[in-house]
């Protein structure tokens, strides 16, 4: 499995993949990686995704009077209904590596 850059191609929606950015810290830029579920724009009703406790209600649709999950990287978590949004800048992802153990 290869790196891949969000500028030639983003995952499915709420497909789980691999995520990696840089943040700075003491003026240096220092790599991360982490587990996230991408979201395109307009693709999730964000009652489908966030608990209404941790919900932002940032994108309202007036016509269809629901609000979507703003479109982003979310950091996985164990409870499916807790998710944070990334504030830095995904800049590779790739998918998952096979859980199967090969004997």
């Amino acid at each position: 499995m290869a790196w891949i850059s969000v500028h030639d191609k983003l995952p499915n929606t709420r497909q789980r993949v691999l995520a990696r950015f840089e943040t700075t810290f003491k003026d240096k830029q220092i790599p991360h990686v982490t587990i996230v579920d991408y979201i395109a724009p307009r693709s999730v009703l964000q009652s489908d995704y966030m608990d209404e406790e941790y919900a932002t209600y940032n994108d309202y649709d007036e016509q269809n009077d629901c609000y979507w999950t703003e479109s982003g990287w979310y950091e996985s978590s164990h409870e499916a209904e807790v998710n944070w949004k990334l504030s830095e800048e995904v800049t590779h992802w790739m998918l998952l590596p096979s859980a199967k153990i090969e004997s």
